[in-house]
């Protein structure tokens, strides 16, 4: 919208690349980095490491599911995303990605793209340099709104990124990684199974998170689970029919 001239022009956009993101996501995101640039906005690619090797040692960043079926803590976002997100704003004002001095207070002003539909996301920014705005939630633009808006342009709508591993994909989800891209599903499996026992979070001794993880939230193994019925039972709780296949405006235009 910015690059179009339905908001105002972007000093840069940043993009946070976790390192094991779909290959479709990462389709797009070179897609619209080069059709962002060739309308003259500055696209900053950053990164702070790969999310399936260092978010699962040396320290644990992954949020797995215990055999309770509660999560584990998240730091993925954190230390994937906002980090390097941050580093990349200090040095565009012309400061060291980490050390003093530090941007005035309130001298960044930052977009965040969440939709009307993720409203309850909106979190002020914990930096005092960064001031977070959210155009899509304050003009009322939802989800769909927004796959309107690309498709009324000629452009590709991309699908919900999400990385392969995220242990946050419901049922339904895990069912479109299986029948359409079956290679990216072996992988999150074979994540599954590498890190069942992994010895940074499972011990002997009593202080151990869990004494086996799960990438797969209603528990047990992810090759083993039963998607279907699950799918079935999440569409019953939520009393709405869920997506079985990915978002159809993912397709060329």
């Amino acid at each position: 919208m910015s690059a179009l001239g339905d908001l105002p022009k972007l000093d840069a956009i940043i993009n946070a690349d976790t390192g094991w993101e779909r290959a479709l996501t990462y389709e797009m995101r070179d897609f619209y980095a080069d059709w962002l640039r060739e309308r003259g906005m500055r696209v900053e690619i950053v990164s702070n490491g790969n999310v399936k090797t260092d978010g699962a040692s040396p320290n644990w960043r992954f949020p797995f599911w215990t055999p309770t079926g509660a999560p584990m803590r998240r730091e993925c976002t954190g230390i994937f995303k906002i980090v390097p997100v941050k580093k990349c704003v200090r040095e565009l004002a012309g400061f060291d990605p980490s050390k003093p001095p530090h941007p005035k207070p309130g001298s960044i002003e930052m977009w965040i793209g969440f939709s009307l539909d993720e409203w309850t996301r909106i979190k002020e920014s914990r930096v005092k340099f960064i001031t977070h705005s959210w155009p899509l939630v304050e003009k009322q633009i939802t989800r769909q709104d927004c796959k309107d808006y690309l498709t009324s342009h000629g452009l590709p709508v991309p699908p919900k990124s999400a990385c392969i591993g995220c242990p946050y994909r419901s049922a339904s989800e895990w069912i479109v990684m299986r029948d359409t891209v079956p290679d990216e599903f072996a992988e999150a499996i074979a994540f599954d199974e590498d890190n069942r026992r992994n010895p940074i979070v499972v011990r002997a001794d009593s202080s151990a998170e869990a004494d086996e993880i799960f990438l797969y939230k209603h528990g047990g193994p992810l090759a083993d689970a039963d998607l279907e019925a699950d799918a079935a039972r999440e569409r019953e709780r939520e009393h709405f029919q869920m997506p079985l296949l990915c978002e159809s405006g993912y397709c060329w235009t």
